[in-house]
C-alpha cells in the first residue's frame, strides 16, 4: 500500500497503465489523452533529470502554470524527486511572486509560458535565490532557460544508463515531509505559506475515495486553479483511482462539458452562479430570446 504521493502515482501507473490518466487540448483544440503508464514514465525521467540538475530532497521547487498536462507531469517530477513543489498560478502578481520564490528559498522556478518568464525576469534582481528557469511550454523560442521537454529526455538518457536516484529518492519519502507549500491568496497582507505534508493527502485520500466512489470508469473535469489544494485534490483522487481528468477553463467550459462529458467535477459556487446569472441574462434579453421561448423557459424553470 502507497506511503506517500511517489507511490501512488507508481501505483496507478502499473495498475492502470493504458488507461487515459490526464486530457488536455491540442493544436486543433481537440482532446488528447496521456496515459498513466506514459505519464508515469514522463514524471521518472523528470525527477531523474532534477536530481541530476541539484535538487535535493526536502527542497522546495517553484512552479508557475494554470490547468496544462505539463503542469501534472512537472508535479510528478518533483515530488518523485523528494522535494516539494511551491506552485501558484500565472495570474500572479510580481510583489505575489518576490515574496513566495524568497520566502520559500525555491531555487529552481517552472514557468508556463513566455509571458510568465518576463513577469520573473522583472523581479530577478529582488529574487537572487532563483538560479535555474525550466520553460513547461515546449513552442517557447525563449533562451537562457531549460526546457521541460529536454530535461525529460534527459532523465530518460539518465535511466538508459542504468541510474536509478528517483527510485531512492521516493523510497525516502516521509510521511511528515511537504509535498507542497501553497500561498494562501485573498488574505490581507503577504501570502501566507501554507506547509502540506504527505501524509495529510494520503488521509484525504485514503478517506474521501470510498465515500465518492471514484472509479477508473470516470471522467474528471478540472476548472478550478489546479494550485488550489481542492482542486489538487480532486486530481490526486482521480490519478489514486484509475479515472481521466480533462482540463478545461471558464472560456470553453460550456463546449468542454459536451466534449468530456464529466461525472466528477470539482467547483465553487461562485462558478455556478456565473454560468446561472449568464444563461439568465440571455434568456431575458429580448434582442436574444424570443418571447415564446422565454415564456417556455420561465415556466419550465419555475
Amino acid at each position: 500500500m502507497a506511503n506517500n504521493l511517489a507511490e501512488v502515482f507508481k501505483e496507478s501507473a502499473e495498475k492502470y497503465g493504458s488507461l487515459p490518466a490526464f486530457c488536455s487540448k491540442d493544436e486543433k483544440k481537440q482532446y488528447a489523452a496521456t496515459n498513466y503508464k506514459d505519464l508515469y514514465e514522463m514524471g521518472l525521467a523528470l525527477s531523474e533529470a532534477l536530481i541530476d540538475l541539484g535538487v535535493n530532497a526536502r527542497e522546495n521547487v517553484g512552479q508557475m502554470a494554470d490547468n496544462r498536462l505539463e503542469w501534472i507531469i512537472t508535479d510528478y517530477g518533483i515530488l518523485m524527486s523528494g522535494a516539494a513543489n511551491v506552485p501558484r498560478g500565472t495570474d500572479v502578481t510580481e510583489s505575489e511572486l518576490i515574496h513566495i520564490l524568497t520566502h520559500s528559498e525555491a531555487k529552481i522556478v517552472f514557468v508556463e509560458h513566455d509571458k510568465m518568464l518576463e513577469k520573473l525576469n522583472k523581479v530577478k534582481s529582488q529574487t537572487p535565490n532563483v538560479k535555474t528557469i525550466i520553460m513547461m511550454d515546449k513552442n517557447s523560442k525563449a533562451t537562457g532557460v531549460l526546457k521541460l521537454y529536454d530535461l525529460i529526455q534527459k532523465g530518460r538518457d539518465l535511466r538508459a544508463k542504468g541510474s536509478k536516484k528517483a527510485e531512492e529518492r521516493i523510497a525516502g519519502i516521509k510521511p511528515d515531509d511537504l509535498f507542497t507549500l501553497i500561498y494562501t491568496s485573498g488574505t490581507t497582507g503577504a501570502p501566507k505559506g501554507v506547509m502540506l505534508m504527505h501524509s495529510n493527502m494520503m488521509h484525504q485520500l485514503n478517506d474521501v475515495l470510498p465515500l465518492i466512489k471514484c472509479t477508473s470508469s470516470e471522467r474528471m473535469l478540472s476548472i478550478l486553479p489546479v494550485w488550489h489544494i481542492f482542486e489538487r485534490v480532486f486530481e490526486y483522487i482521480s490519478i489514486k483511482a484509475g479515472a481521466s481528468t480533462y482540463y478545461t477553463n471558464v472560456r470553453d467550459l460550456r463546449d468542454d462539458l459536451a466534449k468530456a462529458q464529466p461525472t466528477f467535477m470539482g467547483s465553487a459556487p461562485r462558478l455556478w452562479e456565473s454560468i446561472y446569472l449568464g444563461i439568465y441574462t440571455k434568456v431575458n434579453d429580448p434582442k436574444i430570446t424570443p418571447p415564446v421561448r422565454r415564456a417556455m423557459f420561465n415556466t419550465a424553470y419555475f
